[in-house]
């Protein structure tokens, strides 16, 4: 589904796994930041249509993935001097890629596709008994240019682009954690089990640990042939995407059917400057780029209980040795339908976004990508509960499964029109 090539993964449990996908020399890739995790969304007290209670204190969960594409570094001209890149990307619902540019006030000039060849440097490995920490770069050198709406020096190549990770993973014990609790109504007489309604309880209380995933990168980028003028700028173009993840035999009566009742497929939430915004697989092309307010530097992803994730950045960057203001904006968001060749499906949307830098011959700068899974929840179940989990759920197959779908390779066009015709 991400395209192939090598990673790094770390997790605790069985409920989550966490890493960077990267090109090699064998599938040239873009740098993607994964993290594939269960959301718990309450416990359920299962009925049939005739009253009788089937299942006491079912954990309802649901797989969700949550990634980060760092896609082109795009150069632009600021006409307005907002900070932000204004233009847009056509969708392309045949290829599940972005496409042409089209400039909308500023004009992009040209770009450097950050699907390449990755360099791996040492990693650098500790742990205790609560925790675990990965450290590790990747560089990618002499990326060619594309021209977009301006032209390309002859034999210019940005020199070189390094991305410095430090993964994180501890694990928490918590205490009285409320969830949400469900009286859920199937009826068993068909040959797959429908939910036929959901009533919200009182919360429920347990107790469990949560595994906490942080990744930081510190970006440093050498070398880029700006055109001459002014207003000048480098815009990290970066996919978020956020969607559930259907693994194949595994699909129960819990699938999209109860999610989507409690609005749970999964959203992006953050603030503009013109105000509160909510993204999902709905929204398309926002019309102009949307300039995310300094102060509240992030992104949100989750549903109306369960959170899946959040992109976080300072809003300062190094430009040759100054420190620069950093600016983030906001595309669009498209739905995108994934099938897998064994029968899985991701079903989601992928955010377009990015960060802009001031001119400069090394840009560096350092954002986060975090997320959170409860690892283990202390729930008193019934036998019969048990044997469904087990059965119908297994856990350590679907996650390595789910892992196997996610990190296989999908075909980029092979040429993509760097503007619009």
């Amino acid at each position: 589904m991400l395209g192939g090539g090598d990673y790094v993964f770390v997790r605790f449990g069985l409920d989550a796994a966490f890493g960077v996908l990267w090109g090699n020399a064998t599938h040239p890739n873009d740098v993607y930041l994964v993290a594939i995790k269960a959301r718990y969304l309450g416990v359920g007290q299962v009925y049939d249509t005739t009253g009788r209670q089937i299942l006491t204190n079912y954990p309802v969960r649901y797989w969700t993935l949550y990634a980060l594409r760092l896609d082109n570094l795009v150069e632009f001209r600021d006409n307005d001097g907002d900070g932000i890149a204004d233009y847009r990307r056509a969708w392309n619902a045949t290829s599940g890629e972005f496409d042409w540019y089209s400039p909308d006030g500023d004009a992009v000039e040209k770009r450097a596709d950050l699907n390449a060849t990755w360099s791996r440097g040492n990693i650098t490995r500790s742990s205790t008994a609560t925790s675990r920490s990965w450290e590790f770069n990747l560089t990618a050198t002499n990326l060619p240019y594309v021209a977009v709406n301006g032209t390309v020096p002859p034999g210019a190549v940005l020199d070189r682009v390094r991305f410095g990770f430090h993964l994180n993973a501890s694990l928490e014990e918590i205490e009285n954690v409320t969830v949400p609790n469900w009286r859920i109504t199937i009826d068993t007489s068909r040959p797959r089990d429908l939910v036929q309604n959901v009533t919200r309880l009182e919360n429920a209380t347990f107790s469990g640990k949560v595994a906490r995933y942080n990744l930081k990168w510190d970006q440093e980028i050498v070398g880029w042939d700006f055109g001459g003028g002014a207003n000048r700028r480098l815009l990290l173009e970066f996919w978020a995407l956020v969607g559930n993840l259907i693994p194949p035999a595994a699909a129960n009566w819990l699938d999209r059917q109860f999610v989507s009742r409690q609005g749970d497929d999964g959203a992006a939430r953050y603030e503009s400057v013109a105000g509160s915004r909510t993204l999902d697989n709905r929204t398309g092309d926002l019309g102009t780029a949307d300039r995310v307010r300094t102060t509240s530097p992030y992104l949100e992803f989750g549903g109306n209980w369960s959170r899946v994730g959040r992109l976080t950045w300072v809003t300062d960057s190094t430009v040759d040795g100054v420190t620069q203001p950093l600016y983030a904006q906001v595309l669009a968001a498209r739905g995108i339908v994934t099938r897998g060749e064994a029968g899985g499906a991701y079903v989601g949307f992928v955010l377009l976004g990015g960060l802009s830098y001031a001119r400069g011959a090394t840009i560096q700068h350092d954002p986060e990508f975090a997320t959170d899974v409860i690892a283990e929840l202390t729930v008193p179940v019934d036998e019969g509960a048990r044997v469904l989990i087990a059965v119908g759920v297994a856990v350590a197959v679907i996650l390595v499964g789910l892992l196997a779908f996610v990190l296989t390779r999908k075909k980029k066009p092979e040429t993509q029109p760097p503007a619009k015709p």
